[in-house]
C-alpha cells in the first residue's frame, strides 16, 4: 500500500493549490470535494437521502435531480443540526470511496487525499501523515470573497463551522503556509514530500 498523506486546511487556505503541486510531482491526488460532488450529482442512496432530509428546495430538477450544492450550503452553514445530519449521510460514503481509490493506486509510493474536514471528522488515523495548509486570515477572506463571491457573513459562518487554523496546525505532522508565492508553497511541498519518501 502507498503512504497516504491527508491534506487539510480551512476553506480558502489553498488545499487545491497544494494538491495541484503534488499532482505535478507525479503524486496521485484524490479530492474528496469531487467525490461529494459526484455523490450529490448522480443517482444513488446518498443523493436520495439528502433529498429526503432537506426537501425539494435543494433538488435541481432542471439537472436531472442533482442536489444544488449552493442551496444546500445556505442551509447547513446556518444550522448546526442540519450540518451534522448532512455529514452523517455523506461522510461514510466518501470514506468508502477514497479507501477504494487508494487500494486501486496500490502501486504508487505516495497518494494524497484532500479532506477539508479531516480533523472535524476524526480521520487522522486514516493517514500516514497529515499536512495542514494555512494562510493569513486576510488572504483567506479575500479569496473567499473574490473566488466564491461570499458575503462577509457567509465567510464568517463557513470559517466558524471548522476548527481554527491554529488548532488544525497543532494536530498536524506538517504545516504549509500558503500566504506567500506559489514558488514558496511549491518548495515547501517538495521538501515535505522528499522527507516522506526518503
Amino acid at each position: 500500500m502507498p503512504k497516504v498523506i491527508g491534506i487539510t486546511g480551512t476553506i480558502g487556505s489553498g488545499k487545491s493549490t497544494v494538491g495541484g503541486i503534488l499532482a505535478a510531482l507525479a503524486v496521485p491526488v484524490i479530492d474528496t470535494d469531487h467525490i461529494v460532488h459526484d455523490l450529490l450529482t448522480h443517482p444513488g442512496p446518498v443523493r436520495e437521502a439528502v433529498a429526503e432530509r432537506f426537501g425539494d428546495e435543494v433538488v435541481a430538477h432542471d439537472r436531472g435531480g442533482a442536489i444544488n450544492r449552493g442551496r444546500l450550503g445556505s442551509i447547513v452553514f446556518f444550522d448546526a443540526a442540519a450540518r451534522r445530519d448532512l455529514e452523517r449521510i455523506v461522510h461514510p460514503a466518501v470514506l468508502a470511496e477514497y479507501r477504494r481509490r487508494i487500494t486501486e493506486l496500490g502501486s504508487s509510493p505516495v497518494v494524497a487525499v484532500l479532506v477539508p474536514l479531516l480533523f472535524e471528522a476524526g480521520l487522522q488515523a486514516e493517514f500516514d501523515e497529515v499536512w495542514t495548509v494555512v494562510a493569513d486570515e486576510h488572504v483567506i477572506r479575500r479569496r473567499l470573497c473574490e473566488r466564491d463571491r461570499l458575503s462577509e457573513e457567509e465567510i464568517q459562518r463557513r470559517l466558524s463551522a471548522q476548527l481554527p487554523q491554529e488548532r488544525k496546525a497543532g494536530l498536524s505532522d506538517r504545516v504549509i503556509d500558503n500566504s506567500g508565492t506559489i514558488e514558496q508553497t511549491r518548495d515547501k511541498v517538495a521538501a515535505y514530500l522528499g522527507a516522506l519518501i526518503s
